[in-house]
């Protein structure tokens, strides 16, 4: 009966030793199932324990110095990204953006997805070159700034000096510049001219500037009647309406402004009073400015 005790207690022990010792730790396995991790110190995985898939790196005898987790599968993955190319470079564990392009290579953007590059630095117009792009197959390519200035032709009022626009040079078509109250047109620093010898700009009815002479622009004229008795009218060639740059003399006494007389464009009109005045052969002279 004792011995029979016996045998029976160290079953019981031995079964104990036998049995593996599940931990607190738990981990995940490709499908997200939520497995036991069995103790480090268990040397035999019985039959009970069948369905636990992992175990600790001591059972494995790794050479990881904890339990597999999940920032370990980065290494465990190291092996399968083999390397990088077309643009794309292998750093370690990373593909960085860089490198050589083993192909053509297009990147497709619009208005709302488009490509943008921040913190450029300052370039220089002498040194650097300036990106083109194919306006039919959208190859990107660069060229000097100095050849983009020099592919260029300046025109109607503007020359080219080296890799400088200035103005100035024969318009070789009509020209409108426009203008308005607040967007005026000023020329500074006018030097001083001659009425004697300089001409005067001026401007036709559809704006276009034309020059005459001081002289031109000062209207004047004269002419003389030979009146008849009483006469009142007289036709005057180009005559201003404004009676005050008209002067009028009857035999070589001038006559008072609208007093003794009045103007309308090309005529002249003697008042009542000076009309009755008016003799056979009296001279009356016009002179007139505009």
């Amino acid at each position: 009966m004792k011995k029979i005790l016996l045998l029976s207690i160290l079953a019981v022990s031995m079964g104990s030793v036998l049995k593996a010792q599940k931990i607190s730790t738990k981990v995940i396995d490709n499908k997200g199932t939520i497995k036991w991790v069995l103790d480090s110190s268990t040397a035999v995985i019985t039959k009970a324990d069948s369905t636990v898939l992992f175990v600790t790196p001591t059972q494995l005898h790794d050479s990881l110095g904890n339990y597999v987790k999940y920032q370990d599968t980065a290494s465990m993955l190291s092996s399968y990204i083999n390397g990088a190319a077309n643009g794309l470079t292998k750093n370690g564990q990373k593909i960085e953006l860089g490198g050589t392009l083993s192909r053509q290579t297009t990147i497709v953007t619009n208005a709302e997805n488009f490509l943008a590059i921040t913190g450029l630095e300052r370039g220089s117009s002498t040194a650097d070159s300036l990106m083109v792009v194919n306006p039919t197959t959208g190859q990107l390519k660069i060229i000097s700034a100095e050849s983009l200035v020099k592919a260029l032709t300046f025109t109607n009022g503007l020359t080219k000096s080296g890799n400088t626009v200035k103005l100035g040079g024969n318009l070789s078509e009509s020209t409108t510049i426009g203008t308005d109250a607040t967007n005026t047109l000023k020329i500074t620093g006018l030097q001083s001219g001659n009425l004697a010898t300089d001409s005067l700009v001026v401007a036709a009815a559809d704006g276009t500037l034309k020059r005459v002479t001081s002289e031109a622009l000062l209207q004047s004229g004269e002419q003389s009647f030979t009146a008849t008795v009483g006469q009142s009218e007289y036709t005057v060639t180009n005559m201003p309406a404004k009676v005050s740059k008209v002067w009028v003399y009857r035999n070589g006494a001038k006559l008072v402004a609208t007093t003794d007389y009045t103007a309308a464009a090309g005529t002249l009109t003697l008042t009542t009073g000076m009309a009755s005045l008016v003799q056979a052969d009296d001279v009356i002279e016009v002179q007139w400015v505009k």
